[in-house]
C-alpha cells in the first residue's frame, strides 16, 4: 500500500489530483492529510475524475498519440496534447478541433456518443406526467380562483387520470 505522501507515515487512503498553473498534479495522502487539505474525505474515492479521464485518454488514443498531439485548435492554439495534460479544452473551438480524438473518447466511456441521460425510458415518461400534473394543478387553482368550475372539474379529471396511469405504471 502507499504511504501518504504529506506526512509520509500513515497509509495513504485518498488519491487527490489538482491543477495548478495548467499542471495536473496527483498526490496519494492519508485520511488525516486529506482533511487538512479541505478534501471532503467522506465523498473522496479510491480514484479522481481527472485520473479516470486520464487514464482513459491515455489508452484510447496511445497508438496515435505522436500525430495526435500535435492536432491544434485553429482558434484558440491549444494542442491536443494540453487536454490529456490537464483535462480541460482551451475554447470552445477546440470541440470541433479535437471532434476525433473526443468521439474516441466518448465511446470508451460512454458506449456511445449520444447522450441518453440518467433517467431510463419509463422513468422519464412517470416524471413528465408528474410535471404535467403539477401544471394542471396549478391550473386548477386558478380556475377555482376565477370560479370557473367547468374548467376546473375538467382539470381535475385529467390530474385524476394521470395519476391512474403513474399509478398502473408504477
Amino acid at each position: 500500500m502507499a504511504i501518504c505522501q504529506n506526512c509520509k507515515t500513515r497509509p495513504a487512503k485518498v488519491h487527490y489530483t489538482e491543477i495548478v498553473n495548467e499542471k495536473m498534479m496527483a498526490m496519494d495522502l492519508c485520511m488525516e492529510c486529506a482533511e487538512e487539505k479541505g478534501i471532503e474525505v467522506s465523498k473522496a474515492g479510491p480514484y479522481g475524475l481527472g485520473d479516470l479521464v486520464a487514464g482513459l485518454i491515455d489508452e484510447t488514443v496511445e497508438a496515435e498519440s505522436d500525430r495526435i498531439s500535435k492536432v491544434r485548435c485553429p482558434s484558440c492554439g491549444y494542442h491536443y496534447s494540453d487536454f490529456k495534460k490537464i483535462g480541460r479544452l482551451g475554447c470552445p473551438e477546440c470541440y470541433d478541433a479535437f471532434e476525433a480524438q473526443l468521439v474516441q473518447v466518448l465511446r470508451h466511456v460512454h458506449g456511445s456518443t449520444q447522450h441518453a441521460g440518467k433517467k431510463a425510458a419509463q422513468v422519464g415518461e412517470r416524471a413528465a406526467m408528474r410535471e404535467r400534473m403539477s401544471a394542471l394543478r396549478e391550473e386548477l387553482t386558478q380556475a377555482i380562483k376565477a370560479e370557473d368550475y367547468e374548467r376546473a372539474a375538467s382539470i381535475r379529471d385529467e390530474i385524476r387520470g394521470l395519476e391512474a396511469q403513474v399509478e398502473g405504471d408504477a
